[in-house]
């Protein structure tokens, strides 16, 4: 029980400190959106010679959904089978949760994997926006981050439920 403990602390050191950058990345997001789209409105209704700054809320939204949604997975409050949880038999739930977090590993490798050909082409080609000039891979290697993070996530829940520790985000 001791090395488990052990195990405990680490997984939920090492997990914090991934769920403390995801939740600030969302939060960041979600300002970069909300600034560049005031900024494009003020600019309009003063109707200052400036570019659109929406492209940076287009962009902000790619870390806001995909890094956002690795938090989520963090603190399990993405798509799951509600009924599952009313189950009265706890090894039933305990395998039930294990196979959701199988198969979103299943889902994020893949989605990370295809999503990673698509960064491969945004980086080599250099293929920016229009507006602001972003280069095109950034917004997409959130898709990338945000897929292995979920795969992260996802896999060390499964470790936690096969040895029997305390997951993250759920009330105990």
């Amino acid at each position: 029980m001791a090395n488990n403990r052990h195990l405990l602390v680490a997984l939920n050191a090492f997990e914090g400190g991934l769920a403390a950058f995801e939740k600030r990345a969302a939060a960041l997001s979600l300002l970069v959106i909300l600034v560049g789209v005031v900024v494009t409105i003020v600019t309009r209704i003063v109707n200052l010679p400036l570019p659109s700054t929406n492209e940076l809320a287009i962009v902000a939204m790619a870390p806001l959904t995909f890094i956002g949604a690795a938090f989520a997975s963090y603190m399990h409050q993405h798509i799951t089978i509600d009924i599952i949880d009313a189950v009265a038999n706890a090894p039933v739930r305990r395998i039930s949760a294990t196979l959701a977090s199988l198969g979103m590993c299943v889902f994020a490798g893949t989605y990370g994997w295809l999503a990673l050909s698509l960064f491969q082409y945004a980086w080599s080609s250099g293929e920016s926006l229009i507006d602001l000039n972003t280069p095109v891979w950034i917004p997409v290697g959130c898709i990338v981050l945000g897929a292995f993070l979920i795969l992260v996530h996802s896999a060390l829940d499964v470790l936690r439920l096969v040895l029997g520790l305390p997951r993250t985000g759920i009330a105990q």
